[in-house]
């Protein structure tokens, strides 16, 4: 009974995101934005949607979370949502997408990075539009992002048109592929000179990723950027989005080098994957409606399901 609930799940939506785009090519660029904006207002409003937001930033992050943050998520996911549109149907250059997205100073950080000449990991979280920023991006430095295969043809072809329509060089990540060969496609982009692109905060299985500690919890996020970082011995980058008033984005950076000194290279992963974590969570700290993730059923049911570590007093 629960499979076929879940199938009748991603059956559904599938059917909603084929009828969204079939639907919304029929608008100009404009009023795709002016109509995805509203849906997400109205789910905003939505008490029992507002509320699950709410609890889970509660969950991570303690009570000192300000409900303004659940409604500011909405804002965030609004942007995002009704850019995506637009970029799908028309190209990222037919937006307003980049001139909405900018740098900060911290930029020069990755031109100095580039300038070595041996490429970067770029790893970040899914922040509100991290692909649309991905884009933007790619226009000063040379980038492939790692993507996951989807489960079906159909869901594979959007994919790659979506990808097409930001812009940016991707790299496939086979379906049961061995980490070897996964090492070798993306060692392939850093001698390349360019930048690969990752994102950790996804939730896996300990004999695929690091253990960490994250929202006061043990948890196990994928460690293949910080190992690929290691291995090839190239600086490893950290984006955050630092949203304006008019809903412009300014991006910042820092700069991480892993020890290339050390014998025991799973001690250097975890290390990397633990100061990137607590680098995360400082950040959602300070602006927690700016990650995408809050609704994504794994990250609810780890933080409703995972108790919290005991400390000592």
């Amino acid at each position: 009974m629960a499979v076929s609930l879940l199938k009748f799940r991603r059956s559904a939506t599938q059917f909603a995101v084929r009828q969204a785009i079939t639907v919304s090519s029929l608008l100009s660029a404009e009023r795709q934005r002016w109509a995805v904006r509203n849906l997400a207002a109205v789910a905003g409003a939505v008490p029992m949607l507002r509320a699950r937001v709410q609890e889970n930033m509660r969950l991570a992050l303690g009570d000192s979370v300000s409900p303004e943050a659940s409604r500011l998520y909405f804002h965030r996911v609004a942007w995002w949502l009704s850019n995506s549109l637009a970029v799908y149907h028309s190209g990222i250059a037919a937006t307003s997408v980049l001139e909405d997205t900018n740098f900060d100073g911290s930029m020069q950080l990755v031109t100095d990075a580039m300038a070595e000449g041996h490429g970067a990991v770029l790893a970040t979280p899914h922040w509100c539009g991290h692909e649309l920023a991905a884009a933007v991006i790619s226009r000063k430095h040379p980038m492939a992002l790692v993507v996951r295969r989807a489960q079906t043809t159909e869901q594979m072809t959007r994919k790659l048109n979506w990808y097409s329509a930001l812009g940016v060089e991707i790299v496939l990540r086979p379906n049961h592929a061995s980490a070897i060969k996964d090492a070798a496609a993306y060692l392939k982009i850093l001698k390349q000179g360019k930048i690969l692109a990752i994102t950790p905060d996804l939730l896996t299985g300990r004999e695929y990723g690091a253990e960490v500690e994250l929202f006061g919890r043990r948890a196990t996020v994928f460690g293949g950027a910080f190992a690929i970082a290691s291995m090839a011995r190239v600086p490893l980058l950290r984006v955050f989005p630092k949203w304006q008033a008019d809903s412009r984005v300014l991006i910042g950076w820092t700069r991480t080098d892993l020890p290339d000194h050390m014998d025991d290279r799973d001690a250097v992963i975890r290390a990397a994957a633990q100061d990137w974590c607590s680098w995360f969570e400082e950040k959602l700290r300070g602006n927690p409606q700016d990650w995408l993730l809050w609704l994504d059923k794994r990250w609810s049911r780890f933080l409703r399901e995972t108790p919290r570590l005991l400390r000592a007093a």
